[in-house]
């Protein structure tokens, strides 16, 4: 017997458009309405994807359909907390983008409203199922390598300066930067692969010149101190002249592992592991393997550099796998994967990082994470 699909709702038109629509459709969702601010533009938007509803009143929506039993959260950060709200009074499971909130106040009363609701609700944090990254984390948990020692993660692309960028990209009292919008990813790699963080020391600069009134980062270097003794470092830069240059490698007391980076994001990655027999790739496994990324199909939709990048189809299989965890535990039913996704504990203690980050980058030195 086939058994209906979970009807969802997608809250905002740009991310949410391009990738929560697609990954929940290959999850098995039924995409039953999307929300957004404008609503001649979210019904413009909705059509060429076929979405039933498009509307601006989610609590409207809720009350006028029942069958929808799951709220994506796709907004700018600091418009993520209404639409949570809204969803979790209304008993609806939710899955927010990531950065979670403004500040780790709010991400604390919106973990709270989700404990209450008694609700399965997630993080964004799609690239827990990136194949190369949930291998290495895999290896890493295994003890493969010993107690982890330095986890560190480079990022460095060129970037261009003549293409428009989203207003909260660019704001920092809107929760932008690039380790708002980046850095929240590698920090949840650390959490995933080494343990918790307990202190942060950060580089927060702006490197790009073509945008004078830019006031968030588009460089950050982050030395973090995790609880079990490990150390990681994270840096990345959005617009940083040369080649483009990506790598991550954790360190251990045994050994080491890593992923292979190709030439140009997307590039084929390979998951190496060195120990007292040497260095080797390693195989897949056959439910880490993702398809080759589709573009979204419709361009004239294509209108910022975000929308570029989030239009090439990497994050929709790793969204897709993210889904497919949200759907069983939505169903009560064993995931698909046994990788943990990322829940709304899990988003404060990452925005924990977040505050202590920006603190530290004002202050130029160590400054502790509070719990979440």
């Amino acid at each position: 017997m086939t058994q209906t699909p979970i009807g969802a709702a997608v809250v905002g038109t740009g991310f949410g458009l391009f990738t929560h629509v697609r990954a929940l459709r290959l999850a098995g969702f039924e995409v039953r309405a999307i929300v957004g601010r404008d609503l001649a533009k979210t019904t413009a938007r909705a059509a060429p994807l076929a979405i039933p509803r498009a509307v601006n009143d989610l609590p409207a929506l809720l009350a006028d359909d029942p069958a929808i039993r799951l709220v994506t959260v796709a907004t700018p950060p600091h418009a993520h907390a209404l639409p949570v709200f809204q969803a979790l009074e209304a008993g609806r499971h939710v899955v927010c983008e990531k950065p979670f909130a403004r500040d780790l106040a709010e991400a604390r009363a919106m973990l709270a409203a989700a404990r209450d609701a008694g609700v399965v609700a997630l993080l964004g944090a799609e690239f827990r199922y990136d194949s190369a990254q949930a291998l290495l984390s895999r290896v890493v948990k295994s003890g493969a390598i010993g107690d982890p020692l330095l986890f560190h993660r480079i990022y460095q692309q060129p970037g261009d300066q003549g293409e428009p960028l989203a207003d909260w990209w660019t704001d920092a009292a809107q929760g932008g930067g690039f380790l708002g919008a980046f850095g929240t990813h590698m920090i949840d790699q650390v959490r995933a692969t080494v343990g918790e963080i307990t202190a942060v020391s950060a580089i927060l600069r702006k490197l790009s010149t073509g945008r004078p009134a830019m006031t968030s980062d588009d460089y950050y270097n982050l030395q973090l101190r995790c609880a079990n003794g490990a150390m990681a470092v994270i840096e990345a830069a959005m617009c940083l002249p040369g080649p483009f240059a990506m790598g991550t490698k954790v360190a251990g007391t045994t050994g080491a592992a890593w992923i292979q980076s190709g030439a140009a994001f997307g590039d084929p990655e390979q998951v190496w592991l060195q120990d007292a027999d040497g260095a080797r790739a390693l195989p897949m496994p056959v439910e880490l393997v993702n398809p080759a990324p589709e573009p979204f199909p419709v361009t004239e939709l294509i209108q910022t550099e975000m929308d570029r990048w989030h239009t090439q189809g990497f994050d929709v299989a790793p969204y897709a796998k993210l889904f497919a965890q949200a759907r069983a535990l939505i169903l009560r039913e064993p995931t698909p994967l046994p990788d943990r996704a990322a829940d709304f504990r899990d988003a404060a203690a990452g925005q924990a990082v977040l505050d202590a980050a920006r603190a530290s980058a004002k202050m130029g030195q160590w400054v502790a994470v509070e719990q979440a």
